[in-house]
């Protein structure tokens, strides 16, 4: 590919809108750090509740597979954030 077909593309292109604004994501990474440890908290008090063992394997694992998923969102936002951009 040429300068001039690069340069002509480039150009031509649609300018990017990021979704979530970079301003903004320091914001979403404290929320989501603070959500993650009260999810992940809230699961190790589930495994040590005197219910049954598979109602406490339930919740455990519903409750360890969203702190999880907010786990890594939140390492988006941070890295994002100090401008390591995934």
């Amino acid at each position: 590919m040429t300068y001039e077909q690069l340069y002509k593309e480039f150009h031509s292109s649609k300018s990017f809108q990021p979704f979530i604004h970079l301003d903004t994501q320091p914001k979403f990474a404290i929320c989501g750090l603070i959500v993650t440890l009260a999810v992940l908290s809230s699961a190790l008090f589930a495994v040590g509740s005197k219910s049954s063992y598979i109602k406490k394997l339930f919740f455990y694992t519903i409750l360890s597979v969203i702190g999880s998923l907010f786990a890594g969102l939140t390492t988006v936002f941070a890295s994002n954030s100090f401008g390591v951009y995934v």
